[in-house]
């Protein structure tokens, strides 16, 4: 179930919303409907909701302000807005609040009802999104449990939304960590960023850099492989995207202590 808040100061068309449409049908918790921006931000004190169904024209704070100022507080909550100002400029604005809908009144249930399911779909695909990151990263620290632990420090810190960025920007690297050419500008250009803002929000997140992760999941990778010695190192350090062997050696030593030679003699 999806919470939602309704900002609306006409009292006729409040009590419609809250009456006409079938909350719980469209898997959404009414949490309430308040009069005006202020009263939004002071529940939202309280409780905070999945999405915001909000008026433009109201007084004390017109929608779009009160749009920023939840987007300021927490940019997961998705708006709509709900207004008879049908208006080239507040549409404009609305898009640069990145608003997930704009309905104009006067009120019509059905259309409200079929923009919240669109507005829930949305939501529920997010969510199915997330935890399927959740479970890719699981997946990878399941594999190479020394992986995460080294990249990350007991409580990580920043934004749900800096964790999700780098959590795609891991499952990415953990699907092609073994092709020769991959780079930062590859893994910045898997979630969308810069490579120089990735590379801090990486490092603030996890503790490292893109680069050294990278190199430690394929020297984790070298080392499953060298406990095979029907796979020969030269075979091994082409499967893990090295082309100079030399480089290969002086990064695994590095990272263990050993040569990959002594490695599997060690496992031997």
């Amino acid at each position: 179930m999806f919470k939602l808040l309704i900002a609306e100061d006409v009292k006729t068309v409040r009590d419609t919303l809250v009456h006409s449409i079938p909350w719980e049908r469209l898997g959404i918790v009414l949490l309430g409907a308040v009069e005006n921006g202020e009263e939004a931000l002071t529940w939202m004190d309280r409780e905070e909701p999945d999405l915001l169904l909000t008026d433009i024209g109201m007084p004390k704070m017109n929608g779009l302000e009160l749009i920023a100022a939840v987007k300021a507080r927490n940019p997961e909550i998705r708006c709509l807005i709900l207004s008879g100002l049908n208006e080239f400029e507040h549409a404009r604005q609305a898009v640069k609040l990145q608003v997930l809908d704009y309905v104009l009144k006067p009120i019509d249930p059905v259309e409200i009802e079929a923009v919240l399911s669109r507005a829930t779909e949305e939501l529920r695909k997010e969510r199915e999104e997330r935890q399927g990151v959740a479970f890719a990263v699981q997946s990878v620290k399941e594999k190479l449990p020394n992986l995460l632990e080294s990249l990350s420090p007991a409580e990580w810190s920043g934004s749900l939304k800096k964790k999700r960025l780098v959590e795609q920007a891991l499952q990415y690297i953990k699907e092609v960590y073994t092709h020769r050419e991959l780079s930062l500008s590859d893994v910045a250009d898997s979630v969308g960023l810069s490579d120089k803002y990735l590379n801090l929000l990486f490092k603030e997140v996890t503790g490292t850099t893109i680069n050294h992760a990278i190199i430690r999941l394929r020297m984790e990778e070298a080392a499953r492989l060298l406990k095979d010695p029907a796979i020969k190192i030269y075979e091994i350090c082409d499967q893990i995207g090295y082309t100079d062997q030399d480089h290969f050696r002086e990064s695994f030593k590095k990272q263990f202590g050993l040569t990959p030679t002594d490695y599997r003699n060690k496992y031997l």
